[in-house]
């Protein structure tokens, strides 16, 4: 098949098109992560995560075991590096706002599971600079909690995110709007 060599052969109208003048261009446009994607990459995270709390691996040595072992997870990989490196660079504000809004939990008493789950959505809502429809975290969450966690892990982490999202959404809502008028 050949390649269309004239402006007549293009499958739509150019109307006053000037080849001597007028030039066409393209743009490529590469599309975000899909949902299933960042599914992926929290879920992937979590373990990560898991490791490093219950073990005394390396990041990088950690990171490199589950990018290789796991093709997935290796097609997600800079969603998961941000995912990992934003919790553990911000854990002590995450482990901060997980002891206000669960303070009969003691942070190191709550399940690791259950801890890593709660510190990827807080860092997913409240400090990634991208922002995530609440509702897919917390249900993101909670879905990481009734594969991952305990019998009852799924109404502790629902609990502990409905009482950050009730408390802190208006607040942001209010910020946003400061900075709109700004």
């Amino acid at each position: 098949m050949s390649e269309p060599s004239t402006i007549d052969s293009y499958p739509f109208e150019l109307n006053d098109f000037d080849p001597a003048v007028d030039t066409i261009t393209s743009e490529v446009v590469h599309p975000g992560p899909s949902a299933a994607d960042r599914s992926i990459a929290r879920r992937a995270s979590l373990q990560i995560l898991y490791e490093l709390d219950t073990t005394d691996h390396e990041l990088a040595d950690t990171l490199e075991a589950h990018f290789t072992e796991r093709p997935e997870a290796y097609a997600v990989r800079q969603h998961i590096r941000r995912f990992v490196d934003g919790v553990i660079s911000n854990r002590a504000t995450i482990d901060g706002i997980l002891q206000e809004y669960a303070p009969e939990w003691p942070v190191d008493q709550v399940a690791v599971i259950d801890r890593n789950i709660l510190r990827i959505a807080i860092y997913e809502y409240l400090l990634q600079k991208r922002k995530t429809p609440v509702p897919v975290i917390v249900n993101e969450a909670v879905y990481l909690a009734q594969i991952f966690g305990a019998e009852h892990a799924h109404g502790f982490v629902h609990g502990v995110l409905g009482a950050i999202t009730s408390e802190l959404e208006p607040q942001l809502q209010t910020a946003a709007e400061v900075d709109d008028t700004a």
